[in-house]
């Protein structure tokens, strides 16, 4: 709420007069006996303006956010973008990660559950800016960033924070990790170089922290990156000390990581193959240093015409994760899937399978007709069945989409993962009916 009458004050007092046009948009969407959600989002110049609600069915409560955004001034809840996201969780990101790209800063976040609320003043757009947010566990954080060197395909990026995070409980588990938040303030600091070229470039980040009853620790990112025609290579390496804290005191749940992504595809089909291996750091006792994580994947797509109207697509992917404990025990997962789909306008039939070492296997398959050139069509997944590990369930599900000029609508009916052996006392639990309906000014 104060973030509400903070938005209103400042639209009154701080927003010029202007003749652009107020664009405004408004959805809501409701799933019985679960969750009713209503958005609104006014935008004019260079000012955005997002409120949102969520009511969970039983819950004597609601969950609210509202804030503002221009290029001068965000206000409500905010999530770090860039620099101050590698911060937070310095070994957390894959090779192709977005965060790579992203200009360093704080974004206005309208998803429910809400972000904590801050604020961030840019007297310098895009320069210079001042931030203060309420931390996730409790606490605060406070500081300020910087930019420079803004050229063409070149940029320098940095920031500088403290934060007083609540101290964290002492477990069991700190014996082969790194040793609970203790308390007291956090100094946070990152600078982050970024070279866009063609067909190479780089980002390279280098950031620290001071606590007032830790150690200091540091991170390192260098992640490169090589673009020629349909060919995408991205590479990622990562290392952090074990007394590094991030701004809310959480310490790296690894010791180094490198990752690499490679992205091959045009119109008619990709490939995404995807490898990674973390180490975690061996604590404090005299366990081996064999603990870690090696992760691999595949996506591959293919689009095939076999007529005028007929449109073949076929998909498969694969993933396998590999834990090795420090006790020198293994730990691992598979999965793996396939879809294949036929439009035949106005027709799409879709069809496929899955199977994983927890889930079991699953298998699926749907229609849809688009029913005008506006965009509305009908859908239905038809049966969805789940075996293996779990127990053997069902889904079904069908929805209508109406779209006319600026306004749409969704109705949904079905029944999700209804166990087969609960039957029919299960069909109420997986029942799903929902309405989504959304509209905003041409």
């Amino acid at each position: 709420m104060r973030a509400a009458c903070l938005c209103a004050v400042l639209v009154l007092c701080g927003c010029r007069a202007s003749a652009a046009p107020l664009s405004v948009e408004v959805s809501s969407a409701f799933d019985w006996q679960r969750e009713t959600t209503l958005r609104c989002n006014l935008r004019m110049d260079d000012y955005r303006i997002s409120a949102a609600g969520s009511w969970q069915s039983g819950a004597s409560s609601a969950e609210l956010m509202a804030g503002l955004s221009s290029s001068w001034l965000r206000i409500g809840p905010l999530s770090p973008a860039g620099a101050l996201r590698e911060a937070g969780n310095p070994l957390g990101f894959q090779a192709g990660s977005d965060v790579f790209v992203q200009r360093s800063g704080l974004l206005l976040d309208s998803s429910l559950p809400a972000h904590p609320p801050g604020i961030l003043v840019m007297p310098l757009a895009r320069t210079l800016g001042v931030f203060y947010q309420e931390l996730p566990h409790g606490g605060e954080w406070m500081g300020c960033m910087a930019s420079a060197f803004q050229r063409p395909g070149v940029s320098l990026e940095g920031f500088v924070s403290l934060s007083e995070p609540p101290p964290q409980s002492m477990g069991e588990e700190w014996i082969t990790d790194s040793a609970p938040f203790a308390g007291g303030k956090i100094l946070s600091s990152a600078a982050r170089f970024v070279f866009d070229g063609q067909p190479f470039g780089m980002t390279a980040t280098l950031g620290a922290s001071l606590g007032e009853m830790s150690l200091p620790g540091g991170f390192l990112h260098l992640h490169l990156f090589a673009r020629t025609g349909a060919l995408r290579l991205f590479l990622l390496f990562a290392r952090a000390d074990r007394t590094y804290l991030s701004p809310s005191g959480d310490p790296p749940r690894e010791a180094s990581s490198i990752s690499a992504a490679l992205l091959l595809g045009d119109a008619d089909g990709s490939v995404d193959m995807r490898l990674s291996r973390s180490v975690r750091p061996p604590g404090f006792s005299s366990l081996p240093f064999l603990a870690g994580t090696t992760e691999a994947g595949f996506t591959a797509e293919k689009r095939l015409v076999t007529g005028s109207d007929a449109l073949l697509s076929v998909r498969v992917a694969g993933s396998r994760t590999v834990h090795d404990e420090t006790d020198g025990a293994t730990d691992s997962s598979a999965r793996f899937s396939a879809t294949a789909s036929l439009r035949l306008s106005p027709v799409k039939l879709e069809s496929g399978f899955a199977c994983s070492d927890t889930d079991g296997l699953s298998a699926k398959a749907g229609a849809e007709r688009v029913l005008d050139r506006k965009g509305s069509l009908v859908t239905f997944e038809g049966t969805a069945l789940h075996l293996g590990a779990a127990e053997p369930a069902f889904s079904t599900i069908a929805s209508l989409r109406l779209k006319r000029k600026s306004f749409h609508a969704t109705v949904t009916f079905g029944f999700v993962e209804v166990r087969l052996p609960g039957l029919p006392n299960d069909l109420a639990k997986g029942l799903r009916l929902s309405l989504q309906w959304g509209s905003h000014s041409p």
